[in-house]
């Protein structure tokens, strides 16, 4: 029976060796390609299970040197170099472009100067999209070079340090198919000793590749919590804001209430400013002069709008002002005013007398005023109050007597003042500023009218001592104002954000400050850049370009109130004008008192702590009273305009550049950018890999081909293995692995020949 058997199998292999010498089919040897000598083929057919050496004698290979390394193009071939290659490389693109979309800005504020690309994104909010995909882009490049690795790991393992017989056909077939490092890990974790694992620098590899990979998968949310809200300039933008008043004939109505916005809480908008700087300090005969400041103002209702603006050119209303001051030549008489009210017993000062012009311009220096004729100057006549201070700090009003005041009202309406007159002209606000530290003792002591003593002057004020050796005074500074408005073409731009300033004032405590305020104003000292002030650049550009004969603002409008005759363009300004005089000349009623202190008492209108304690602090702390005025003035201007804005409703074309909130990441100069460093560490872990591991395997494996299945299979012959292939034809991995441990336990095998010319098999180690 036995031998009827060996005769089968002898037979079935004869038939089998036929067929293949019919076939002629060529079986290439895995060492250079060439075909194996027919004697192995016939050797492998007609012998046994396991692999019997063939004579030495006899065979034509006998003598060959050692295996050489296969070439990178036919162990890697064309899929691993492109995964290996092609992959890095791709990586290195991709975090190129989300280096760029991290360090894109440019190096001007608020990305001015990025590139057209990084301002696309971020203007039309792409960049979590862009973030996403990118690392989409990554993770799937990632993932296959972990394939890609895997098979090469486990090439090497098996050809340079073995492994056990249980787990060859695992480890030979990830060369030529696998689904990443994890399962590979698993096995060689498995079957090693902790030295073992310690030493063996494959194991390593593997490790960091899982880590690696696996970190890599949530490059996207690492990556996206970087998102911050950023802050950029926009593209120009062309649109529409309101510009003029709507004139309808019959239907148009206006009144001026006197003194109401002055009342109200101001409007500390941002404005453009004309002027690189004014300086108000006093000449040498005390003349304190701001000299021709212009200020325009945006169109924009709201705080946040306009301090987005970066550039903004269009039609605008310009404010024209100055103000300037002097020591004033005056004869008088002063006394106390005591009475009681509610909260107790008070008292505060006043004085009458008239202001001697000539001999005060001729001491200021002053050659020519329209406020005197052609012969003389006249005293002018005044009656103002004087504060009485709650505080050690000096308390101020102001008192206008003359001027536009003094006449019963503006000489004309087109414009109210015209700067080629000059500040001291007739349709300026001559006021007396009077500011004092006298508290309710020294008024208390006052009982007559007594006459003012001689005034001893410095810088443009004159000052009174009320008692000798006492402390108390009350300085006096006889002051002109004027204003204009007038539409003009205009263009304001600043390089960076800018702010608008408050008071923090608290009605019920004396803690405040006006610092920024006055810093905004341009009034503290040293006076700062247009930037560091938070005010726009002014450039009047001419007269309005949309104006013509066919434009809204040249139709004709009949309004006694304000002058009679007058296009729509003047109508919108003279409103506006008329408006601010009735906040700041009050009914164009002489001896007209601001109430410009707070922790005080006196009599006069009234005027909104934030102005009137702004107005006091620049009086008090620098001196200049002209500077007090133009910063009344201007903030007249700002709350008189933002008042009436809604009021206009023809509008008008405006060129504007905004800055805009948009989500991006960085700058990391301002930002950890932990993201991004997170994943710029992993992807520079996992490219070392790569590199050490593909040189590794370049270097040392003979017998592996990446992306190749048939050799992963044919090389699981010897010691035994051919027989445990066909056991396993139909059984489970967990019953195969058990019948090996106990026949096989603990035996290392690699791949790779008995013998020179041998077969490429599993051998022991």
């Amino acid at each position: 029976m036995a031998s009827t058997e060996a005769h089968g199998m002898a037979a079935e292999n004869v038939n089998n060796t036929t067929m293949l010498e019919i076939r002629r089919i060529s079986t290439t040897n895995h060492q250079g390609g060439s075909p194996l000598p027919l004697s192995e083929i016939g050797g492998r057919a007609f012998g046994s299970h396991e692999s019997n050496p063939p004579s030495t004698e006899s065979s034509p290979t006998a003598a060959r040197p050692p295996d050489r390394l296969l070439p990178i193009t036919e162990s890697l071939g064309r899929g691993g170099l492109l995964g290996i290659i092609g992959g890095s490389l791709w990586i290195l693109g991709v975090f190129g472009f989300i280096t760029f979309l991290w360090f894109g800005q440019g190096s001007k504020p608020e990305a001015a100067n990025a590139t057209g690309l990084w301002r696309f994104i971020a203007l039309n909010n792409y960049f979590p999209q862009t973030i996403t995909l990118s690392a989409i882009a990554l993770r799937v490049v990632v993932s296959f070079q972990a394939v890609v690795c895997t098979s090469m790991i486990a090439a090497i393992v098996l050809e340079k340090h073995g492994a056990q017989k249980t787990q060859m056909a695992w480890l030979s077939v990830m060369r030529g198919i696998n689904d990443g490092p994890l399962k590979l890990c698993g096995l060689l974790v498995s079957s090693k000793s902790i030295a073992v694992l310690i030493s063996q620098i494959e194991i390593w590899f593997t490790f960091l590749m899982i880590i690696v990979t696996s970190a890599l998968q949530f490059s996207s949310t690492l990556l996206l919590s970087d998102i911050n809200n950023f802050t950029i300039v926009g593209d120009p933008n062309s649109t529409q804001f309101n510009d003029l008043l709507l004139f309808q004939k019959g239907d148009f109505f206006i009144q001026v209430q006197p003194s109401l916005i002055i009342n109200q809480p101001p409007v500390f908008a941002v404005f453009g400013e004309a002027q690189a700087g004014f300086n108000a300090t006093p000449n040498v005969n005390g003349l304190s002069d701001t000299g021709l400041i212009q200020r325009s103002l945006l169109p924009i209702p709201g705080s946040d709008a306009r301090s987005s603006i970066r550039k903004f050119e269009a039609t605008t209303i310009v404010l024209t002002t100055q103000s300037a001051c002097i020591r004033p030549q005056i004869r008088a008489v002063y006394n106390a005013d005591t009475y009681d009210d509610i909260s107790g017993r008070d008292n505060f000062g006043y004085i009458t007398g008239t202001v001697d012009y000539e001999r005060t311009f001729k001491g200021a220096g002053i050659k020519q005023s329209s406020l005197c004729n052609d012969t003389t100057c006249e005293e002018v006549a005044f009656e103002c109050p004087i504060p009485r201070s709650y505080t050690d700090n000096w308390q101020t009003v102001t008192c206008l007597f003359d001027g536009i005041v003094g006449g019963g009202g503006p000489a004309n309406f087109d414009p109210v003042w015209d700067p080629a007159d000059g500040v001291w002209s007739r349709n300026t606000s001559i006021a007396l500023v009077i500011t004092t530290n006298v508290d309710f003792k020294n008024w208390e002591s006052i009982t007559n009218t007594s006459a003012l003593p001689a005034g001893i002057p410095y810088q443009e004020w004159q000052s009174y001592e009320f008692g000798i050796g006492t402390g108390q005074f009350v300085n006096i500074s006889l002051c002109s104002s004027g204003f204009s408005l007038g539409r003009f073409n205009t263009s304001m731009s600043t390089p960076r954000s800018l702010r608008e300033p408050t008071t923090a004032l608290a009605l019920t405590s004396r803690i405040y400050s006006t610092t920024d305020i006055q810093s905004f104003m341009g009034t503290s000292e040293p006076q700062r850049g247009h930037f560091d002030r938070n005010v726009l650049d002014l450039e009047i550009l001419g007269p309005p370009t949309s104006d013509n004969r066919s434009s809204p603002a040249f139709q004709p409008a009949y309004v006694p109130s304000v002058g009679g005759n007058i296009t729509v363009g003047r109508l919108t300004t003279a409103i506006l004008e008329s408006a601010m005089y009735n906040e700041l000349a009050v009914g164009f009623k002489p001896n007209t008192s601001l109430s410009l202190c707070y922790f005080c008492t006196t009599i006069g209108y009234p005027v909104n702590p934030e102005i009137s304690l702004l107005f006091g602090d620049i009086v008090s702390g620098t001196g200049r009273a002209a500077n007090a005025l133009l910063s009344l003035t201007t903030i007249e201007f700002i709350s008189v305009y933002y008042t009436y804005l809604s009021t206009f409703r023809v509008r008008q074309d405006a060129r504007i550049v905004a800055t805009t909130s948009v989500s991006a990441p960085g700058p990391c100069s301002s930002n950890s950018c932990l993201g991004f460093i997170s994943v710029t560490t992993l992807l520079f872990v996992h490219l070392l890999c790569v590199a050490v591991i593909t040189t590794v395997y370049v270097r040392r494996v003979r017998y592996s081909r990446y992306g190749n299945i048939w050799h992963t299979i044919s090389q699981l012959t010897g010691d035994g293995l051919t027989d445990m292939l066909k056991e396993a034809q139909n059984a489970g991995d967990a019953e195969v692995e058990r019948v090996m441990d106990e026949e096989y336990k603990d035996r290392k095998v690699k791949v790779g020949r008995q013998r020179a010319g041998g077969p490429i098999e599993v051998i022991n180690i």
